[in-house]
């Protein structure tokens, strides 16, 4: 009897300890179960994350790819991985964020969009126009046609006509004509003197409207931009890494030096370096003489850029180039500098400069003088704060965005607006 209760005793602790082997076994496959779950949810948590950032870059190459288009217009057919967005969703900011969703997870980055700044010349230095003038503008909108746009003053010494572009009517207060303004300056003024019906002595500084603006000698084609900073919209860059924009051009060492003189000039290094590239950059002091070697029978119809850094830019005829002439000094050029002594005789214009009458303060700071009507097509752009530009006759330009090469809007993510290392 006593046999039969031992194996009954046996039997009931082998249960039991199978019972909590069993709730054992069960709890800790429950947090198996959960711990692979949970490994699951992450490894999708990551998928998606993944998803939505390669949108984020999907979304930004295809805005690079088609830059005709704007990034609000744009449909993102490639950017499949996740599900794209972009606010707001109309036209006209300059920041917008694109969002970009995949299951659950979301990301965000704001882009910025540059655009090249509107006028036919754009001047960051002071600029003075002698003669008779007439420009076809760049146009603004629809029909607000933009001759020169200028950051400190300009003076004129002569007249000034603004003709339609091809298709476009420039709206009336937008289209200057001071022969035919009829504009009577102010007794007393010294700043505006009237010498016959076309011939006009005009200085105006900053935003000064006395003379400028709707119904005045000249029109709102004439515009003031106190903030005018044309660099990182023309080049996509900013000036801190001008080293690496160098990278896509053809360098040159410029000279004053006359090609008739048995050394090669100025305009015969940049000629000789478009046929390597359609983006030439000289470094220092450049005279291009009659500029005869730049049109585009030698150097072809193509658009052109030519960049002149730090050095006086002159040019004594009256050819057409096929691109765009932007003139620039790394730095503010300060008040107690003196460029004179570069204006040698060496300079094709140099016996010109006489007739620009220019006081000893603008000989200074003279950094381009014209001699003749040579006309880039893309207009010019004067990058040079603190210096003098000055077109010593009549110029006769005629601007053609689309020969402004690279014309379209730059887009670029945001510094700062997602995980930038």
């Amino acid at each position: 009897m006593r046999k039969n209760h031992q194996g009954v005793v046996v039997l009931l602790i082998t249960s039991l300890l199978l019972i909590i082997a069993l709730a054992v076994v069960l709890g800790t496959s429950k947090g198996l179960f959960y711990q692979i779950k949970r490994a699951q949810n992450e490894v999708e948590a990551r998928k998606q994350h993944w998803e939505a950032e390669g949108g984020l870059e999907c979304a930004i190459t295809e805005i690079k790819e088609d830059s005709s288009t704007h990034p609000v217009d744009h449909i993102y057919n490639a950017c499949t991985l996740s599900s794209m967005s972009i606010s707001p969703n109309t036209i006209g900011d300059t920041t917008y964020t694109l969002t970009s969703v995949s299951g659950y997870n979301s990301l965000q980055k704001n882009i910025k969009i540059t655009s090249r700044s509107i006028g036919a010349i754009q001047a960051r230095s002071n600029l003075k126009l002698i003669g008779a003038n007439e420009f076809v503008p760049d146009v603004e909108g629809v029909d607000q046609c933009v001759s020169v746009r200028y950051a400190s003053g300009f003076i004129m010494n002569g007249s000034f006509k603004t003709l339609n572009p091809a298709g476009v009517t420039c709206n009336s207060a937008y289209q200057t004509d001071t022969a035919a303004s009829g504009y009577t300056c102010p007794s007393g003024d010294s700043n505006c003197v009237k010498h016959s019906i076309w011939d006009y002595d005009l200085t105006v500084v900053g935003d000064d409207q006395t003379h400028r603006g709707a119904g005045k000698l000249v029109e709102n084609d004439f515009v003031y931009d106190s903030s005018l900073d044309p660099f990182e919209s023309f080049f996509g860059d900013t000036r801190s890494n001008i080293d690496s924009i160098k990278a896509d051009y053809e360098i040159v060492q410029g000279t004053v030096t006359s090609g008739s003189s048995g050394s090669d000039s100025c305009q015969d290094r940049i000629k000789d370096a478009y046929s390597l590239n359609d983006n030439v950059w000289v470094e220092g002091d450049c005279d291009l003489e009659s500029g005869n070697l730049l049109n585009t029978t030698l150097i072809g119809a193509s658009s052109k850029v030519l960049v002149v850094e730090d050095g006086i830019l002159t040019v004594n005829g009256a050819n057409d180039f096929p691109g765009i002439i932007y003139h620039l000094f790394t730095s503010t050029i300060p008040s107690s500098a003196d460029l004179s002594s570069r204006w040698t005789s060496d300079v094709s214009t140099h016996g010109n400069l006489s007739t620009a009458e220019l006081t000893v303060a603008q000989q200074k700071k003279l950094t381009f003088f014209s001699r003749g009507a040579f006309k880039p097509k893309g207009g010019y752009v004067f990058d040079t704060p603190g210096g003098l530009t000055v077109f010593g006759v009549s110029l006769s330009l005629t601007f053609d965005s689309g020969s402004v090469p690279n014309n379209s809007s730059k887009v670029k993510w945001q510094k700062g607006s997602w995980n930038d290392l």
